[in-house]
């Protein structure tokens, strides 16, 4: 074991949960709002709090009614947990890799910006019970690209002079990493990511394509050349 905090996003990270939000996204909207929509316009915003994909449809619509908005979400909220479980499979390699890593770190723990309301079925998968901790985005005052959640998470589990490490599959992950005031390896997970030209411009410190060399890197050492 060594002093290395292992910090991982979630959603694109550690499970896929795009069909989540391709299947329970556009029958809500086209429910309240009458538009119909598809992936491609979800795509733009993906990374994003999910109820600002509401806002930006009822925007679009000419209706931006706080309550109607916070309704859609809700909806989309009961449809998530629901089906979370059937539609989110870990990504290749995490369930088997996570042991792994959190035997070779100090910490390993998942920095998200999904709010507790939606935490219940993350915390039945299996591969949650190997990981120390859990950060909600509504533990701290803002969301990611802010570093709040990270530097949270550093508050409580880092060490002294160690090495600190925050993995994402967007570009907002990237950013929150370099935000904080204490430094943070960013790393772009390119398996789980949606928009790779994006996420590689937002200037990482690393990227792997796999989550198995990721661990490869992690059980090296976490070298780090820049």
């Amino acid at each position: 074991m060594n002093d290395t905090l292992i910090m991982l996003d979630l959603d694109g990270t550690i499970i896929d949960t795009s069909q989540l939000y391709f299947q329970g996204i556009p029958p809500i909207v086209q429910r309240h709002l009458n538009i119909a929509i598809s992936e491609r316009d979800i795509l733009p915003m993906w990374g994003q709090f999910a109820r600002n994909f509401f806002a930006h449809f009822a925007r679009s619509a000419g209706n931006p009614d706080e309550a109607l908005i916070d309704k859609m979400y809700q909806e989309f909220s009961i449809f998530y947990n629901e089906m979370h479980n059937r539609l989110s499979p870990a990504y290749e390699d995490v369930c088997e890799s996570l042991p792994v890593i959190r035997k070779a770190v100090h910490a390993l723990g998942v920095v998200t910006t999904r709010p507790t309301s939606r935490s219940a079925p993350v915390l039945e998968m299996s591969w949650a019970q190997d990981v120390d901790f859990f950060i909600w985005g509504d533990q701290v005052p803002r969301r990611k690209p802010f570093p709040d959640g990270i530097e949270f998470a550093m508050q409580r589990y880092a060490v002294e002079n160690g090495v600190c490490v925050y993995v994402g599959d967007n570009a907002h992950d990237i950013k929150a990493a370099q935000a904080c005031d204490r430094r943070v390896v960013s790393v772009a997970a390119l398996w789980g990511t949606m928009d790779r030209d994006r996420l590689l411009a937002a200037d990482p410190d690393l990227s792997f394509d796999a989550f198995q060399t990721f661990t490869e890197w992690v059980i090296s050492g976490c070298p780090v050349d820049r």
